[in-house]
């Protein structure tokens, strides 16, 4: 982000409050974004707005449905994530994105908009975005007892929603943001920088930085399956299966694919791939 707008108060710039609801705890193992919720502030004012569910390409993990109440009828005929990437990448533009667990977030968002590149141009999309974190903040300089979004909404008298669902989480944030903003200002923490600063350094949807090997590529860029020899927990197996996208999860690189075998979505390393063949 420009430095001339890190020195600039929080009310003089575009920020984005959005929160995701997903199939899961973990992007680079294969979970997807279900429900995405962001609006874009300007002078503290709302300007625009981005609330869908998504059709993930995948089934709920039993663990999210039950914290979200989102399950997989829920999610037939809505939009897949690259049919509103582009209103969301509007109304990103140029903003500062806020988020409750903001490491959370941008890592769906990121993975998103990678399958979304891929895709639709071949390429990788990046998000520039600086993120800030509403969950980092109260860690750091406030003092609640507990920080979920719901607790902390509670002690500072913030109005409450259905809680889990998208659009009604960015409105909370958004309110309990103001006030730690207004707080944090009369402790001389007055900028987007000092904000930043504030939480630990800022934070940036990932991008994937691996290498795959050159016949997965292929088979990614030309919509061809590959026979695997693969080392799992099993074992050596060979797998015939559709790639679908890369990515990474601390620090490992994984092929996300339709395995033909199990008839579902599957993780595979890429460092246990002994040997890929296009079909």
């Amino acid at each position: 982000m420009e430095q001339r707008l890190l020195e600039k108060r929080p009310s003089d710039v575009p920020i984005v409050v959005l929160d995701t609801e997903t199939t899961g705890l973990y992007p680079g193992l294969g979970h997807r974004i279900v429900e995405i919720g962001a609006i874009r502030l300007e002078n503290w004012q709302e300007v625009g707005q981005v609330s869908s569910l998504i059709q993930p390409g995948r089934k709920m993990d039993p663990k999210a449905s039950a914290v979200n109440g989102i399950a997989d009828a829920d999610l037939l005929g809505q939009p897949t994530f690259s049919q509103v990437a582009d209103d969301l990448l509007a109304l990103l533009d140029g903003a500062v994105v806020v988020a409750h667990n903001a490491e959370f977030d941008a890592g769906f968002v990121g993975q998103e908009l990678l399958i979304h590149g891929l895709q639709t141009s071949g390429q990788a999309a990046k998000l520039p975005n600086p993120w800030l974190c509403t969950l980092l903040l109260a860690r750091r300089h406030f003092h609640f007892g507990r920080n979920s979004l719901s607790h902390i909404a509670r002690h500072l008298g913030v109005r409450m929603g259905r809680a889990h669902r998208a659009l009604n989480d960015v409105y909370m944030t958004a309110e309990i943001l103001k006030r730690m903003v207004r707080t944090l200002e009369q402790r001389r923490l007055e900028t987007v920088g000092d904000l930043l600063h504030a939480q630990g350094s800022a934070i940036y949807a990932p991008s994937f930085a691996g290498q795959l090997p050159g016949v997965v590529a292929e088979a990614l860029g030309n919509g061809r399956n590959l026979r695997l020899l693969y080392l799992g927990q099993n074992g050596e197996s060979n797998r015939v299966v559709t790639p679908l996208y890369p990515s990474q999860h601390n620090g490992v690189g994984y092929l996300v694919a339709y395995c033909h075998q199990a008839q579902d979505q599957r993780t595979f390393r890429l460092d246990r791939i002994f040997s890929a063949e296009l079909l």
